[in-house]
């Protein structure tokens, strides 16, 4: 009677074991093959693509075929022409890119993807684009905002990287632990996070009897990762014959950029798109005076979030170029950000990344010139040639 009661606990997890094991496998197997035979460039072109922005797998996948890694926010959204993967995943370029980034993508999940890919994927190609308006609040990013974009398995990833030292997940962990407070969705992760460094004996406790718990959890956001994965390359097309190789005529690019933003802007005061201008400001503009006057930008914590990023880039042996993005003055004058406030931002933002020794296009120059921003913060179709043209110096010449 006792050998049967015991069965009948062990049976259903030998069986359920069994069934995980099988569909890992499965799901393994499945990828594998369909990474051969499908076209990834629509996955690369994706903006919104969860198997980028929250995975692991297929951003490895990009770099070990010597992809670059563009890492930004919401200037990577789609709607112009002149989007980098225009030039760049369009047979005119060597070097592909795979974009990862939209709305309330900050410097702390810059971190988290760059700490989960594979450490041992070798000459990995990254840019990171970075926005004065991440640091305009003086908390860094917003715990909202933070959750959006929060990936578990990302997470799990840069804790498991041997590369990254102890001190560096400790920041990470205590930050995470702070933007992760009151997320349902992941208080499993919270309660990891609170548990990483336990400071007394009955946290260490706690954390060895949740220990199987939490390797559970790992495995299972990882196996469903890759399960969203397979659902996409099942429906992404087959791949085709190579398009023949087609240069970049960059003085011609230049002159469309600029044919298309005159369309776009009309005659209003900032020359930026006309709708974006009349749906946020139209005739209150001017009401908008002095709003940001308070705004620190030194005193951010983004920052430290920043730093982080720059640390762990270092720790495993990437060299990214950052790309200090402009914001408008004329509407930052009007708002209370004074050119000299941004320019000790850029200085800042700019020394902090030369010191570890990588490459800096800081582009505060292009403030001023029309038609480079399509509002008040992001590239335009001047500012998208421009900023692809010296991407395209950095990495094909």
């Amino acid at each position: 009677m006792k050998n049967k009661k015991i069965m009948c606990i062990i049976a259903p997890l030998i069986i359920g074991g069994t069934f995980l094991f099988g569909l890992d496998k499965s799901i393994d197997y499945g990828i594998d093959n369909l990474l051969k035979k499908k076209d990834l460039v629509p996955i690369m072109n994706d903006s919104l693509s969860l198997v980028k922005d929250k995975g692991l797998k297929i951003n490895d996948q990009f770099l070990k075929n010597g992809e670059i890694m563009m890492i930004g926010s919401s200037e990577l959204s789609h709607g112009l022409k002149q989007h980098p993967t225009y030039y760049f995943n369009n047979n005119r370029s060597k070097d592909g890119t795979f974009i990862i980034g939209r709305a309330y993508t900050q410097s702390l999940q810059d971190s988290t993807i760059i700490g989960s890919v594979n450490p041992n994927i070798k000459d990995k190609k990254v840019v990171l684009l970075v926005s004065m308006q991440w640091f305009m609040d003086q908390d860094g990013v917003t715990k909202n905002h933070f959750q959006t974009r929060f990936s578990p398995v990302q997470f799990y990833s840069f804790l498991d990287n041997p590369k990254i030292s102890k001190e560096n997940k400790v920041k990470f962990i205590n930050r995470v632990s702070e933007l992760l407070t009151e997320a349902g969705e992941f208080k499993p992760e919270l309660a990891y996070s609170k548990l990483y460094e336990p400071k007394t004996m009955l946290a260490k406790i706690e954390k060895a009897l949740l220990s199987p718990y939490f390797k559970a959890r790992q495995y299972l956001v990882g196996l469903k990762d890759r399960g969203i994965l397979l659902k996409t390359l099942i429906k992404s097309p087959d791949k085709k014959g190579e398009k023949p190789y087609k240069p970049v005529d960059w003085n011609y690019e230049m002159e469309n950029a600029i044919k298309d933003a005159k369309k776009r802007v009309g005659n209003n005061e900032l020359k930026i798109d006309r709708m974006y201008f009349n749906k946020n400001f139209g005739k209150e503009l001017y009401k908008l005076k002095d709003r940001d006057k308070d705004v620190n930008l030194m005193k951010s914590r983004e920052f430290d979030d920043y730093q982080l990023t720059l640390d762990v880039c270092k720790e495993l042996n990437i060299k990214p170029t950052i790309v200090m993005l402009p914001s408008m003055d004329k509407f930052y004058n009007l708002t209370g950000i004074s050119k000299e406030e941004r320019h000790e931002f850029y200085d800042k933002a700019g020394s902090m990344a030369k010191d570890k020794g990588y490459k800096v296009i800081d582009l505060r120059d292009k403030e001023t010139e029309d038609y480079y921003l399509k509002d008040v913060m992001h590239l335009g179709t001047k500012g998208w040639v421009d900023v692809c043209e010296k991407l395209f110096k950095e990495f094909n010449e």
